[in-house]
């Protein structure tokens, strides 16, 4: 076992998450005029479609009352509208609008450009074989999040 934080996978994928996320946040803010979490929010409703609050706080990793915060300043951008839910009237249902929609596109290009950044000196081989690995990790770790 070593010591040296260098060698250290955990301390690795923690490092370039964080480093990774904030190159997507500065280049979001300046593009899309929106946060990475904000764009986290589009791309999971996108991926899952509309969703309650609760689930979407459980498939973005955070508490249910960062998820509102979050769902608030995007429903006020008008990028997501909250809705009854017809089968239960009590809960919300969170969806994109159509302005969303649209820049869903945009910031999937921002992700690219981080990604090329981040693979930068990497043969298209290396980097497949890269994000497989990355894959196999995380069904290693656990399931992806289904609704």
């Amino acid at each position: 076992m070593t010591f040296d934080l260098e060698k250290r996978f955990g301390f690795l994928i923690a490092e370039v998450g964080r480093l990774y996320g904030k190159r997507y946040d500065d280049l979001a803010r300046a593009s899309l005029e929106l946060t990475r979490a904000q764009c986290r929010v589009i791309a999971y409703l996108a991926h899952y479609g509309d969703l309650n609050q609760a689930s979407l706080a459980e498939v973005l990793d955070v508490a249910p009352i960062s998820a509102g915060r979050l769902v608030e300043r995007l429903e006020e951008g008008g990028w997501v509208v909250r809705t009854e839910n017809p089968n239960d009237r009590r809960e919300l249902q969170v969806s994109l609008t159509k302005k969303a929609s649209a820049v869903l596109t945009r910031a999937r290009r921002v992700g690219d450009e981080v990604a090329a950044e981040a693979l930068a000196g990497f043969t298209p081989e290396e980097a497949d074989q890269f994000s497989a690995m990355l894959q196999r990790v995380r069904s290693n770790l656990g399931p992806l999040v289904e609704r």
